[in-house]
Order: C-alpha cells, then sequence, then structure tokens
C-alpha cells in the first residue's frame, strides 16, 4: 500500500508541474496591468514602473517563472500583490470556510440523492421513479447561480426566514449548503439508480430473493453493496469539485471561501494567489482521488493494491 501510494505521488508530480505552468502563462495573458490596479487612474508611468519593479512584473517571464517554482517548492505560494500578505496565510482562513461549505453541501447530497437513486431503482417505472427522475432533470439543469439568487429571494427577502449572505456556521449555511449539494444530489440520484437497477438484475439477487431472504437485506446487504464502487467513485469527485468549485456561491452568498478568493484574485491581477489557489485545488483533486482508491479495497475486498 505505501508503494502504491508513493508511486500515485510520483506520477502526479508531472501533471501538478504542467497545472503551475499553464497557470502561469494563463494569467498573464489577461488583459490589465496589475500595477496599474495598484495605482489606480491618478497613478504616471514613474510610480507605475516603479511598482512592476517592486512586484518583480519587470523581470522576463522566464525568470518569473523559476523564482514561483522555487518559492511553491518550499511551500511559499509568495506574496499577495494586493493586501502584502502571504498567500499561503490567506489559503488558509479561506480554507475551511471552503471545506465546511463543501462538507454540508455533500452531506445533504448524500443524505438526499442516494436514498432517492434507491427508491427510484425499486420502484422503476412507477410515480416514484418518475417523480426522482424529473428531480434529478431539474438538479442537472439548473444554473447553481439563478438557483442561488432564487433561494435568497424566497427564503431571504420574501418569507425572511434565513440570512442571505455572510459567513456563519448556524442558518446562515443552510442556504449556500443547500445551493451547492442541488447539481451533486441530482448526479448521485442518478448513478445510484442506474448502479442498483444493474445490480438487481443479477442472478445472486434473484438466489437471495429465491432462499427467503426478506426485501431489506436483498436491498442493503447484496443490492446496494454491490453497487457501492461507482457511487464512491461520484461521491470523490464530487467533493473534490465542491472544495474548489463553490465559486459561484460563495460569490453569491458572500462566503468568504476559496473559490470568491479567486474570482477576486482573477480581476485585480493578483497573480501569485491566483496561482497559489490553482495548485491548491490541484492539490485537493489528487488527495481525494487517493482517498477514493484507497476506500474501494473496503467496498470491495478483491480490489488489492501491490
Amino acid at each position: 500500500m505505501t508503494k502504491y501510494i508513493a508511486l500515485r505521488v510520483i506520477q502526479f508530480l508531472p501533471t501538478l508541474l504542467g497545472i503551475y505552468f499553464l497557470t502561469f502563462m494563463l494569467v498573464r495573458v489577461l488583459p490589465g496591468d496589475t500595477a496599474v490596479i495598484l495605482e489606480g487612474d491618478r497613478g504616471d508611468d514613474a510610480a507605475i514602473a516603479a511598482t512592476r519593479a517592486r512586484l518583480g512584473l519587470d523581470q522576463p517571464l522566464p525568470t518569473q517563472f523559476v523564482i514561483f517554482l522555487g518559492d511553491m517548492v518550499q511551500g511559499n505560494f509568495g506574496t499577495s500583490f494586493i493586501t502584502n500578505r502571504p498567500v499561503v496565510d490567506m489559503i488558509g482562513d479561506a480554507f475551511w470556510p471552503s471545506v465546511i461549505l463543501a462538507t454540508c453541501a455533500m452531506l445533504v447530497a448524500v443524505a438526499v440523492g442516494i436514498p432517492l437513486g434507491i427508491v427510484s431503482a425499486l420502484r422503476h417505472n412507477t410515480l416514484w421513479d418518475n417523480v426522482a427522475r424529473f428531480i434529478a432533470l431539474i438538479g442537472v439543469s439548473i444554473p447553481v447561480f439563478w438557483l442561488g439568487l432564487q433561494m435568497q429571494i424566497l427564503f431571504g427577502l420574501q418569507l425572511r426566514l434565513l440570512p442571505i449572505s455572510g459567513l456563519g456556521y448556524n442558518e446562515r449555511l443552510i442556504l449556500p449548503a443547500v445551493t451547492a449539494s442541488f447539481g451533486m444530489l441530482a448526479i448521485l440520484m442518478r448513478i445510484t439508480r442506474s448502479s442498483m437497477l444493474e445490480v438487481l438484475n443479477q442472478d445472486y439477487i434473484r438466489t437471495a430473493t429465491s432462499k427467503g431472504l426478506n426485501r431489506r437485506t436483498v436491498v442493503t446487504r447484496h443490492a446496494l453493496t454491490n453497487a457501492l464502487l461507482p457511487i464512491v467513485t461520484v461521491w470523490g469527485t464530487g467533493f473534490a469539485s465542491l472544495l474548489s468549485g463553490t465559486l459561484l456561491v460563495e460569490v453569491i452568498f458572500s462566503w468568504p471561501g476559496m473559490g470568491r478568493m479567486l474570482v477576486n484574485a482573477i480581476s485585480q491581477r493578483d497573480y501569485p494567489t491566483v496561482q497559489g489557489l490553482v495548485i491548491t485545488f490541484a492539490l485537493i483533486y489528487a488527495l481525494v482521488n487517493l482517498v477514493v482508491d484507497l476506500i474501494y479495497p473496503l467496498v470491495d475486498p478483491r480490489i488489492r493494491y501491490s
């Protein structure tokens, strides 16, 4: 197992370097100049040139690349051009709000999506199945920014039941978590339904039923257990996406997480912050995928890693 983990880490290093290179180049082809943004409309050419020199933007691109790469190898993403704070500290401040939001959103998606998919499979081609599939269709079709705005209008402005913005781990978490979970809920429901339908038609399920096992035992111990692999895969990739992809939700609900931080950094051409966040997102994806791979043997004992 240790050898497998080490091999996965080594294989990820070229990918991480490629992601860093693409991020480094893409943020620099964006229109706009960080020095001009910092100096404002009243800044003269001398002040702008001095700011560019202070930030190191007057250096050739290969030199800038090597400097930032050296910082990254040392676990230091540099200093923000805008706030003058270490990027690592800024990411640390935004990391846990994003983790809590993503975790709550995933809990909602799992608690609703998987049972809904199981019911849909067990009641195949009935009214329950049609309703569940309609909910899934709505979930994958509605844009998250539109859903978030409607949730704010309905529950915040009209009914006045919940706050519509700001950080908080009580009622302030409900609207953003539900909004972020809706798409993942639909995907989990559909993959659970599809996987369960495939398993329920297997011979060993009919054999277990013919032996007189009750329906609950057949569904939970035989069908669901063997249908978990694709569900776990979707759960893992979905959780990584929520950790790094709740960008619109964080902006709409003024949630101070990494997604909102990335939007602000891009708009302000804060290169070190953008690069640090993208690398962090890549590391999150790699870590979550590794954890999912390690979970596979627990779900299916036939899987072994050497």
